[in-house]
């Protein structure tokens, strides 16, 4: 719960009783109505006191996975970074296929199949990054041609 002014009105009143006001019995009556207040505002419990709305003033625009990818296949036709974490987006892919996730992955990393070699060959980028996808294309349907439907 927010701290409201009209909360600290409410709990001003009372407190400058308790420490103006001469008589004792008018002096604790304030105190006991000031550690019932904070014992409300402790727990939670809502008083009805109008709050002012906050409404955000900027949307923040969020890109879509194809608006990353493109982002992503743009850096990585200069930085290595960028190339490396497309290779590990193939291994992904291949280690989601296998039986072993984690066995396939530290083979790929550590011996390459032929699409991680063509995409590390030489050259265009972009074509190297085409023929290896072509080939993961290629091993996908091989492996979907593979299993039983059902």
């Amino acid at each position: 719960m927010r701290l409201n002014k009209y909360l600290l009105l409410l709990a001003a009143v009372p407190a400058l009783v308790a420490a103006t006001a001469g008589s004792y019995m008018v002096r604790w009556l304030s105190v006991l109505f000031l550690g019932v207040l904070l014992a409300l505002f402790l727990f939670g419990v809502e008083l009805q006191v109008a709050r002012p709305e906050f409404k955000r003033a900027k949307k923040v625009e969020r890109k879509t996975d194809i608006e990353r990818t493109v982002a992503l296949i743009e850096k990585a036709k200069s930085g290595k970074v960028a190339r490396t974490l497309i290779e590990e987006k193939i291994i992904e892919i291949y280690a989601t296929l296998s039986e072993d996730y984690n066995q396939t992955y530290l083979n790929l990393n550590s011996d390459s199949n032929e699409a991680l070699r063509i995409l590390r060959s030489e050259g265009d980028f972009l074509d190297n990054l085409e023929k290896a996808l072509a080939i993961v294309e290629a091993d996908l349907n091989e492996g979907r041609r593979g299993k039983p439907e059902g």
